[in-house]
């Protein structure tokens, strides 16, 4: 037979959204394991409280979006952002090719710029559509990239110089050191990325992403928990008010 140990690790800090451009993995003291401090999914609301509404979405499914701009309407969070914690988890749909590098732009935000996360999640279903499969079946993993890049840009910075500059270090994340235009940023070596990897810097968040929703059990997006239970009930086609109605019960 299979004896399966599970460890379970007790770290106040582990989930925190801490300072994740510093150092993002603690060694443990025997230097075999590793483990992260935050997770690269976008958390909203009251991050101490004991209400924990878990949503797993793609930026490249059209049911993700109508969830999350259902949640993250201003008349909504502002009920119950003080109440609830909020998170929305990466998954990327092998399905959808150009979803690993939507999720990869997000990944690259969120170690540049944590304050904008929010701001860039909000652009970047905004215009999702314009990124599903038969939009973008021409282009190359490289224009692709360009085209993340400055709506990433778009999304974080007001000022134009600034835009250019925010543009080319969201390059520096997404392309592969070894590529064409590949410049490995220094920060990326702390989550383990070298300059002599193979993958671009962000790699060490797409695994961790993608073994997070694994273990959880998550195959379609969207799919949401409540307090670590899953809620079948809840469909993505949820208009505000019946959101409010399953909150409410929850408070």
């Amino acid at each position: 037979f299979c004896l399966v140990i599970i460890i379970l690790f007790s770290n106040n800090k582990i989930w925190t959204e801490a300072t994740i451009n510093t150092k993002v993995y603690s060694e443990v003291s025997h230097g075999i394991m590793s483990f992260p401090k935050a997770h690269p999914g976008l958390r909203i609301g009251q991050a101490g409280s004991e209400l924990l509404c878990e949503m797993f979405v793609d930026f490249a499914c059209p049911y993700s979006r109508k969830l999350f701009r259902a949640v993250t309407d201003k008349s909504l969070l502002s009920k119950y952002d003080d109440k609830i914690c909020f998170v929305f988890h990466n998954v990327i749909q092998p399905w959808h090719h150009q979803s690993l590098w939507m999720h990869e732009t997000s990944f690259a935000v969120k170690m540049m710029k944590p304050s904008a996360q929010l701001a860039f999640w909000e652009k970047l279903f905004e215009e999702a559509p314009n990124y599903y499969d038969s939009q973008i079946f021409t282009l190359s993993r490289p224009e692709f990239y360009d085209k993340m890049a400055v709506l990433a840009a778009d999304a974080c910075c007001d000022d134009g110089s600034e835009k250019d500059t925010f543009k080319k270090e969201v390059l520096q994340w997404l392309i592969p050191p070894k590529q064409p235009g590949g410049n490995f940023p220094e920060a990326a070596k702390a989550l383990g990325s070298s300059p002599d990897d193979d993958e671009n810097a962000l790699c060490p968040l797409t695994r961790q992403s993608i073994k997070f929703h694994r273990k959880r059990g998550v195959h379609v997006t969207p799919t949401v928990f409540f307090n670590g239970i899953e809620q079948g009930n809840i469909s993505s086609s949820w208009s505000g008010d019946q959101w409010k109605e399953f909150l409410d019960g929850a408070l």
